[in-house]
């Protein structure tokens, strides 16, 4: 059973989507929209509550049907309710709406973030890919990044600055190697001639 919920576990993780700097990027700039509306909707819709409307009257015209309109003298108390209520149900239908503009808009910024993040991270995929091609036996390639002088290429030109001195001390190592190597070769050559001539020299008689 317990074997059955490990494997269960891991077979969730691994559903997962990678954790990559594009996604976390996207996730954070979805996430700033998203704070930011809210609080820019949370202020307008107070301000919007807040704000003094004009005192209103029933026009002389009306034959008292309650058409309202702007006018110095206060009106009867039934007609104010009935339009601080559809002032109330219009700012209501205001938030609703903007909640879904900005609910639209979120998805969209998140869309966009990830064409964004992709599109800054890609000289970093770039240098990643040219780094994976580089080996030991062929130190001379260099990442070479393009661009404006900002991190990404600061980054680059010290990777590059890394790969010269790996050069410089691989190319060290094998010159070392080789001279070494040249110098030793007298040495054990003379050794060899003496162990020939040591081992073909014949040794003393038995009895003499």
């Amino acid at each position: 059973m317990s074997a059955l919920r490990q494997f269960s576990g891991t077979a969730r993780w691994a559903a997962l989507p990678r954790r990559t700097v594009r996604l976390r990027l996207t996730a954070l700039y979805g996430a700033l929209f998203l704070a930011s509306g809210a609080g820019l909707l949370t202020i307008t819709n107070i301000l919007a509550r807040s704000w003094p409307w004009p005192a209103l009257v029933v026009s002389p015209d009306s034959g008292g049907s309650g058409h309202i309109q702007p006018g110095p003298s206060p009106i009867p108390a039934q007609v104010r309710a009935q339009a601080a209520a559809q002032h109330a149900a219009a700012l209501n239908q205001l938030l609703a709406e903007s909640a879904i503009a900005l609910g639209v808009m979120a998805v969209v910024s998140v869309a966009l973030g990830w064409l964004v993040a992709g599109r800054v991270l890609r000289p970093v995929r770039e240098m990643t890919t040219a780094a994976r091609a580089i080996s030991a036996e062929d130190l001379s390639r260099r990442l070479a990044v393009p661009g404006p002088d900002d991190e990404l290429k600061d980054l680059g030109d010290t990777i590059d600055g890394l790969l010269h001195r790996l050069e410089t001390a691989f190319g060290a190592q094998r010159r070392f190697a080789a001279s070494a190597s040249h110098e030793l070769r007298t040495p054990l050559a003379m050794m060899r001639t003496s162990l020939d001539v040591a081992t073909a020299k014949p040794g003393p008689v038995p009895g003499s």
